[in-house]
């Protein structure tokens, strides 16, 4: 791993990091998915398509997003899907029957799968060799909204009011601060030298970056997405315990992000490996428990070990792939994609057939597979390759 010089925080990556909050915003449905299924009496497959249309979204943009930043440039695209998200979240808040909720979830899917899309670039092309650090504390800074959502909506949930108006309220205000902030921002302008980010997949070192990526947010989003429902479900807490329980997945998420540099320089390679390893732990916390106290402590544990795997992963592909920033942000999107939209939803299958707590040992078989796919390899000794 390359060494990491410490990143400034300029208005330009504070403007990145309010607009990643509009994407919790977007992403905070996984806080209402219980709401979502005891209103409309939906199955463990039908909320799972809420969270997943993210996931769709990405896959979307991997395929469609580099004419679309060809025909609007990066910093108009910026904006573009920002103030989509927020309109996303009006439908989803303002819907009252499940396809009018799944519409908005959509939207907000697809401007939150642009977005992303856009990320990684705009932070290599701004932060330069900084950027491991900066894209982490982009994703990871964040969280605060994810904080503010669970505690606020949990406490009005608890109140016996109804999850609309704050999460509603909130997203309007994080997107005010937005323009508030980066009004007069310059967002640096990149154009794709290709019309899909396909053909870099033949590359073989691009291939192991996507693999990276792809088994990373595996081991985050399903967790992520279903950790409030399924401290509400199997934990035994109360609708509004459980939404403001989720606040502490996005503290260790937002801690650990911002740890990342100096995770890295106190564990080197065996960062990702420790990572997986705490997820495999904090997943069988979460699976065997017993009682709310136990799986509380298993959410903090796979949250603090997950956070550095995805950051690590992007960064990876960066450092191996001949490309424009704009078309690597492409197949980081097709990456995220392909996670986000399937792992969330093999958990609803699996908790539709076998139940949600047996459906959590998904995330613990990809997890031991993370570790054991990334151990050193042993070289062979002299002696024995003579």
């Amino acid at each position: 791993m390359p060494e990491r010089t410490t990143f400034s925080w300029d208005r330009l990556t504070v403007t990145c990091v309010l607009s990643f909050c509009i994407l919790v915003c977007g992403l905070s449905v996984g806080l209402v998915l219980g709401e979502l299924r005891d209103q409309f009496a939906i199955s463990g497959v039908l909320a799972a398509m809420h969270g997943a249309a993210f996931g769709v979204g990405l896959l979307v943009m991997s395929m469609a997003g580099l004419p679309l930043v060809a025909a609007l440039g990066r910093p108009r695209g910026f904006w573009v899907a920002s103030g989509s998200i927020v309109v996303g979240v009006a439908v989803l808040c303002a819907g009252q029957s499940w396809p009018v909720t799944l519409l908005g979830s959509t939207i907000a899917g697809l401007a939150c799968a642009f977005l992303v899309m856009l990320m990684p670039g705009i932070m290599a092309d701004h932060h330069g060799d900084a950027m491991t650090g900066a894209f982490a504390a982009v994703n990871g800074v964040p969280g605060v909204a994810g904080i503010a959502f669970s505690l606020v909506v949990g406490a009005v949930i608890t109140a016996g009011g109804s999850w609309r108006w704050p999460y509603l309220a909130l997203t309007l205000l994080i997107g005010a601060a937005t323009v508030l902030v980066g009004r007069r921002v310059r967002i640096p302008n990149a154009l794709p030298t290709a019309r899909s980010a396909l053909p870099l997949l033949r590359q073989p070192d691009v291939r192991r970056s996507f693999i990276k990526m792809v088994h990373a947010v595996l081991a985050e989003f399903p967790i992520g997405v279903w950790a409030v429902t399924f401290l509400k479900e199997v934990g035994g807490a109360s609708a509004g315990t459980a939404a403001t329980l989720g606040a502490v997945w996005g503290t260790c998420i937002m801690v650990s992000r911002l740890l990342v540099p100096r995770t890295v320089a106190l564990l080197g390679r065996a960062t990702v490996v420790v990572g997986y390893a705490m997820v495999v732990l904090g997943s069988l916390l979460l699976w065997t428990g017993p009682g709310l106290g136990v799986r509380v402590l298993g959410v903090v544990i796979a949250g603090l070990g997950c956070a550095p795997l995805y950051p690590l992963a992007v960064e990876h592909l960066y450092d191996n792939a001949d490309a424009d920033s704009v078309t690597l942000g492409a197949l980081t999107a097709l990456a995220s994609g392909v996670a986000v939209t399937a792992g969330p939803l093999v958990v609803g299958v699996i908790a539709d057939s076998a139940g949600l707590r047996n459906a959590m040992l998904f995330v613990t078989g990809l997890a031991a597979l993370g570790v054991v796919t990334n151990l050193p390899r042993r070289q062979p000794s002299p002696a024995l390759s003579r």
